[in-house]
């Protein structure tokens, strides 16, 4: 029966004979949807509600990051305050987020007025308070005007929306901008140099041939005080016939043999007392000189037997090592293994590179610089290493003829070898003039099509792209001359992020859901 009178109606209707019952649709909430964001030291508080009235519900999303870490409070309880002056104190609270970052809150205020709004903040993480000041509440009899019915005032500046929720997810950070006080600099290109005493020329001690079985280092190796760089075995200076050497070691063994005899002899007839002590002294000392002269003898054959081979006999001391008298590294190399050198000619050259010379090089108009240094610092090519210097240690009031430029140089630590002999760097020259002017962390700039530009929080999920001139550097920092005020809060981690997004032709959609 039920499903024929379904039927009935449902033909009833079409024939227009019965109408609809109709539905009761709630009215529309015209109320204006209000956004807070406040910075404590602690946390950043970003809150979204429709306007309050007694007697209606207001649903808070209140969303909270932790400043040190700049993730979301994914714990504790949050309570919307609103005291009304006179002791009478409306409190709304929830004790879990609805997700990380995000609580909601419904707030039913019971009387209209203008309270004092706070959100107070508990959890293991932090304790904190937001006073937001002055908040209207009103009667239950009040009417709104539908949306869009006010005036359309044109936002001159572009906003960039990036939720909440986008922010959690990646490296992002923000900070105030301060004002610095820097020193004027100027950025000069400079070389890296050996410092004083810090080069060593290895030249061959005696004329001859370096041995091809010693290697020697190559261009760049490193290399310890007291290493091997080679072994040099020294020209032949005597007779090319080898013929004559092997007689003169034949006749030394013959003396030798005979002197041991003589001297065997001596001990049997001092023995027997046909002879005094002395001679059996001098026949010893007549087959040490034996000995010693054939001794000699191999040693000839040995060196001239070295300077026809590679390697020298291992009984003959015919070969010099050459050595390292200095810890370096080789920044020139003038022989090969195998090549025959003359006493003096330069073998290598060495320099140190645990203290180095960076030195500058000014351009002559600006030389009046030269009279008011206070410091500098070296930039690497990476942009984002930046080296302190230890000293200056000269300056060169003279002009060079090819390059127009006057030299500064300074002593560098180069402990952690960053820096190489003969590299080309940037020093950044600081002088005794000092400019106040606001500062950012280098991570804040993004290149933007040849335009330095950075992007500021205007609210918890609104940014602003600015572009800025850029003044005086001081290690990661980085003086604004123009774009910037003191007191505003600019992205310093993921603003590139945020300018990709930016581009997104589909932009993120507005509100959440709790």
């Amino acid at each position: 029966m039920t499903r024929l009178r379904a039927v009935v109606v449902l033909f009833l209707a079409t024939c227009g004979g019965v109408p609809p019952e109709p539905v009761d649709e709630a009215p529309p909430d015209l109320r204006e949807s209000v956004e807070v964001t406040r910075w404590s030291a602690r946390s950043e508080l970003f809150m979204e509600y429709p306007e309050l009235q007694v007697g209606s519900s207001s649903r808070f999303a209140v969303h909270l990051t932790d400043l040190e870490s700049f993730r979301p409070l994914e714990a504790g309880s949050v309570a919307v305050e609103l005291d009304h002056g006179d002791g009478t104190l409306e409190r709304f609270a929830v004790d879990v987020p609805s997700q990380p970052g995000i609580f909601g809150i419904t707030v039913r205020p019971e009387r209209a007025g203008t309270p004092s709004l706070a959100v107070r903040v508990q959890s293991p993480a932090m304790q904190d308070l937001h006073q937001l000041g002055l908040v209207r509440v009103l009667g239950e009899s009040a009417r709104f005007d539908p949306p869009g019915s006010g005036p359309d005032v044109a936002d001159a500046t572009a906003t960039i929306a990036f939720l909440k929720e986008q922010q959690w997810t990646m490296e992002f950070a923000t900070q105030l901008v301060e004002g610095s006080a820097m020193q004027q600099s100027l950025r000069v290109p400079a070389m890296v140099e050996p410092r004083s005493g810090g080069r060593l020329v290895v030249t061959a001690p005696v004329a001859g041939r370096l041995l091809a079985s010693v290697r020697m280092p190559g261009l760049g190796a490193a290399v310890q005080r007291g290493e091997l760089l080679g072994e040099i075995v020294p020209h032949w200076a005597g007779p090319p016939d080898r013929t004559a050497l092997q007689l003169a070691i034949d006749e030394a063994e013959v003396a030798s043999e005979a002197a041991r005899r003589q001297r065997q002899r001596a001990e049997r007839l001092l023995a027997v007392g046909a002879v005094p002590e002395r001679r059996l002294e001098d026949a010893k000392a007549d087959e040490a000189v034996a000995l010693a002269r054939l001794t000699a003898a191999d040693r000839r054959m040995a060196h001239y037997e070295a300077s026809r081979r590679d390697d020298p006999h291992k009984d003959s001391l015919s070969s010099f090592s050459v050595r390292a008298h200095l810890e370096g590294v080789v920044t020139a190399v003038h022989a090969t293994e195998g090549a025959h050198v003359e006493e003096g000619d330069v073998l290598l050259e060495i320099a140190a590179t645990e203290m180095v010379h960076v030195s500058a090089a000014i351009p002559e108009a600006r030389a009046a610089v030269l009279r008011s240094l206070k410091g500098a610092e070296i930039e690497l090519s990476d942009g984002a290493t930046v080296l302190p210097v230890r000293a200056l240690v000269s300056t060169a009031m003279v002009v060079d003829p090819q390059t127009r430029t006057l030299k500064a140089t300074y002593l560098v630590d180069n402990s952690g070898r960053q820096l190489a002999i003969g590299q080309s760097v940037i020093v950044r020259l600081f002088t005794a003039h000092t400019v106040d002017a606001p500062a950012v962390p280098d991570s804040a700039l993004v290149d933007d099509g040849g335009r330095t530009v950075v992007y500021l929080q205007t609210g918890g999920e609104a940014f602003e792209r600015r572009q800025v001139e850029l003044g005086n550097r001081m290690g990661q920092n980085v003086q604004v001359t123009a774009g910037l005020r003191v007191g505003e809060r600019v992205v310093t981690k993921g603003a590139y992020l945020l300018r990709l997004s930016s581009l997104s032709p589909r932009a993120p959609s507005h509100g959440h859901v709790h």
